[in-house]
């Protein structure tokens, strides 16, 4: 789970916003919408989605509302709760909200990271079968935090697993073909999972 540094609104949205002041999200206008999650994904996500890590290359991603909109509709408009992920019911936004650990109240945003505000390298620590864990040093509150993330995002799904897993044999590979570190990270640039592609280049 890659930090996330938000920049201003786009224009876009923010002349949209300001103009219409919707107060539903259905209210938003679609062009608006599509532009605000380019934007999203080119300006503060390097086209990675904002919890699982996957490279976007198409249209099968969406705006999420880190607290979601049930809980807290307030927040509907807040740029800082604006996050492009991937569509997939079985994990990251989706499995979030109504997953089999899905937030239930905005108390458990708490013990939840927010990759706007939490950088997940200082809680995450991966393994080459391509599972991610708690750094086990943290006090016990940042490992309740960083699995009850895991969790809540169902990171460690067999699929995540085994993208990761497969990612690290081919870093591997690229490094005992000689390559230096720049070189695989240029090579693997769309292939996502930028944290472990790091994690694994810097501890293996």
């Amino acid at each position: 789970m890659k930090k996330i540094n938000k920049q201003q609104p786009s224009q876009e949205f923010t002349d949209f916003v300001k103009s219409k002041r919707p107060t539903d999200w259905k209210d938003c206008d679609g062009e608006v919408k599509r532009q605000a999650k380019e934007y999203i994904l080119l300006e503060e996500q390097d086209l990675l989605c904002g919890y699982t890590e996957i490279y976007i290359d198409n249209e099968d991603c969406h705006i999420d509302h880190y607290v979601k909109r049930s809980l807290d509709n307030r927040l509907c408009f807040d740029w800082k709760n604006l996050i492009v992920a991937v569509n997939d019911e079985d994990f990251g936004a989706k499995y979030k909200d109504n997953g089999g650990n899905n937030i239930k109240s905005l108390a458990e945003y708490n013990d939840i990271l927010n990759p706007v505000n939490d950088d997940g390298n200082d809680y995450f620590q991966y393994s080459l079968n391509g599972e991610i864990n708690p750094i086990e040093t943290l006090n016990s509150k940042g490992i309740d935090k960083s699995d009850n993330t895991i969790k809540v995002f169902n990171l460690n799904h067999n699929s995540l697993k085994t993208r990761r897993a497969d990612l690290s044999k081919i870093i591997i590979g690229l490094r005992n073909g000689g390559l230096k570190d720049d070189e695989i990270l240029g090579c693997l640039e769309k292939s996502g999972f930028y944290s472990f592609t790091n994690y694994i280049l810097e501890n293996y």
